[in-house]
């Protein structure tokens, strides 16, 4: 089955690395089935049980694993930021990967910046600077990732943030090898992003301890500033967030779920986001008290080896960008089609090399091979064009 195999290989297929070699590749293409040419649809096991088939017409694999020419490139890790007014406009830490145009056509780096209030009582400023690559220093195993550091200055806290600009993901599975290192008052965040109503989230709270990890369908809290309490999911006794795990978030037509090492660990009906979105990346802190207040000169890093993303569409690649929500709604509708026919589908999950889907074939388990028979009898009505 390939819940098992996807299982058995996880471990394998994480240490197992590419050569060394520099340059970030955009996973954008002109025909966004990435990775295999051959592919129209791809499939991975969700819902209650974990075994029913999804269908997803998309497939993205953003790979930092092997961005140096050599080892021990990225080993000094950068400076704290220590001045409030240069922070968003300080560089990221290697501009020729970091600012090509790959990666700006994959990702945009934040830099806004919010005010202390009574509530968040540091003053919070996103920099380019606190996104960087680092490298495992070792020279049989000198692979690299990307790194979003926050960090406490003098009265103030500088944070990371990176947005994927593939903006009309409208349902998906989204998964990222990573962990969480660094001093305690801080939040690593992995979320799809709408607006406040249409986020769905798995969040590290670095003052939680390491077994404990928060899944969440915004609103958390209601007009009056209670907390809802079907928003939130805290779960313990998970493996390490410090240590590397696989995080994934599926978020389908009427429920999110949430895995850790291909184990769903989290489910909730609960405010599923109904709008087009994006997939977004933090590392933070402000004070309050979700975010815990940091030590001053602390830091602490949201490392990243890899984000795969299977998803379908709805809407411009742009997202909506008219001010009037009715226009907004008007170009979802008429930007949408229905995919005729899911002609081969490939699955993502157990595959041989990590980041190239497989062909699924009448010799594979059975309940893989019985996805066929869905798909002829209750066709892939979630499948939308909108790049």
């Amino acid at each position: 089955m390939v819940a098992r195999l996807a299982a058995a290989l996880w471990p394998v297929a994480l240490f197992v690395r590419p050569a060394v070699s520099a340059g970030y590749v955009t996973a954008d293409s002109t025909t966004p089935l990435q990775n295999n040419p051959n592919c129209t649809c791809y499939v991975v096991e969700s819902g209650d049980d974990s075994q029913t088939p999804q269908y997803f017409q998309y497939y993205r694999f953003y790979d930092f694993r092997n961005l140096a020419d050599k080892s021990g490139e990225y080993v000094k890790t950068p400076a704290i930021i220590d001045d409030w007014d240069e922070a968003p406009n300080r560089d990221v830490g290697q501009p020729s990967i970091l600012n090509s145009d790959a990666w700006n056509t994959d990702w945009n780096i934040q830099s806004w910046s919010k005010n202390a209030s009574e509530d968040f009582p540091l003053q919070m400023v996103n920099s380019p600077a606190n996104v960087y690559l680092q490298q495992n220093n070792d020279k049989n195993d000198a692979f690299t990732y990307l790194t979003l550091r926050t960090s406490r200055g003098d009265g103030f806290q500088s944070a990371a943030e990176i947005e994927n600009l593939q903006k009309n993901v409208m349902h998906a599975s989204m998964r990222v090898s990573a962990r969480v290192v660094g001093d305690k008052g801080a939040v690593a965040g992995f979320f799809t992003f709408y607006d406040d109503d249409n986020e769905t989230d798995i969040e590290i709270l670095t003052d939680d301890p390491t077994d404990v990890i928060r899944y969440t369908n915004q609103p958390s809290v209601d007009k009056s500033g209670d907390e809802v309490a079907a928003a939130s999911l805290m779960k313990t006794k998970l493996p390490a967030w410090n240590e590397w795990q696989k995080h994934r978030i599926d978020w389908l037509d009427k429920n999110s779920y949430w895995y850790l090492n291909d184990k769903q660990v989290a489910a909730n009906a609960y405010s599923v986001p109904r709008k087009s979105s994006f997939l977004v990346l933090n590392m933070w802190s402000d004070g309050g008290t979700w975010s815990g207040n940091m030590t001053k000169n602390g830091s602490a890093e949201f490392q990243i080896q890899w984000i795969e993303m299977t998803f379908n569409t709805s809407g411009k690649v742009e997202g909506d960008t008219s001010p009037n929500p009715n226009d907004r709604r008007t170009a979802e509708l008429l930007d949408k089609r229905k995919e005729e026919k899911c002609k081969v589908v490939c699955k993502i999950d157990g595959v041989k090399d990590l980041g190239t889907p497989e062909i699924v074939s009448s010799s594979m388990a059975t309940r893989v091979s019985l996805s066929w028979c869905v798909v002829a009898v209750i066709g892939l009505t979630s499948l939308w064009v909108g790049l």
